[in-house]
């Protein structure tokens, strides 16, 4: 009987190992799973944070692309004429310009 007894205690023991074994390796899968989705978010949030600033530089270069088209079209009810050369003078460190 102390033979079968020590064969059901080895048995619980290895038992015991096994799926301390499982556990340890069921945590570590967890957390890694959980350190690839957090570098996967904090990837999106970046790229996220890229396209927010081009669309800002898109809006803003929309604004300047669409303002001198209306100032284009408008030259030629405005009876503006074209400079034909432009002179900068630097005068106390002060930069002016006028029209020849």
């Amino acid at each position: 009987m102390g033979k079968e007894y020590k064969n059901g205690f080895t048995k619980i023991k290895f038992l015991i190992i096994t799926i301390a074994i499982a556990s340890c390796a069921g945590y570590l899968c967890i957390i890694n799973i959980g350190a690839v989705k957090g570098y996967e978010i904090r990837k999106v949030e970046n790229k996220i944070a890229e396209l927010k600033k081009e669309n800002k530089q898109l809006q803003i270069e929309e604004a300047e692309l669409s303002s001198f088209y209306n100032i284009k079209k408008e030259v030629g009810s405005l009876n503006m004429v074209e400079a034909k050369e432009i002179v900068y003078i630097n005068d106390n460190n002060q930069i002016m310009a006028f029209k020849n």
